[in-house]
């Protein structure tokens, strides 16, 4: 599981590499193995996956359940969850990925989460 400082350094790598960041998927792998951190570790990962998102198609799949097991976790806090939720909804614009192919229980699994989810789509 990578560090806070791990994913700042591949974070950067990412962004520093303008035209290449597709050359640079270890360092977006990073990036998603975040995911199983702590709750710094997440939030960070919450919001770098969708920044480099479309640079990694052959891991579009990986990425997607990185957020979405962000969504099932007890330890991300609700507005770390909105945020989840306005990326997944990035990601599906720049992809042919439909959410309506995602179980609602993997979106909100607990009814706390509700409140901020029903404005989205209403």
């Amino acid at each position: 599981m990578p560090t806070v400082e791990e994913l700042y350094r591949n974070y950067g790598i990412l962004a520093d590499a303008t035209e290449q960041v597709g050359q640079h998927k270890d360092a977006y792998q990073v990036i998603l193995d975040g995911v199983k951190g702590g709750t710094k570790e997440k939030r960070l990962a919450a919001q770098f996956i969708p920044k480099f998102f479309k640079h990694f198609p052959e891991l579009a799949d990986s990425a997607i359940n990185a957020q979405l097991d962000l969504c099932e976790d007890e330890d991300v806090s609700t507005s770390a969850f909105f945020s989840i939720v306005m990326s997944l909804i990035y990601l599906n614009s720049t992809t042919h990925w439909i959410a309506g192919d995602v179980p609602l229980n993997r979106l909100l699994p607990s009814a706390k989460n509700l409140m901020f989810f029903i404005p989205l789509y209403v």
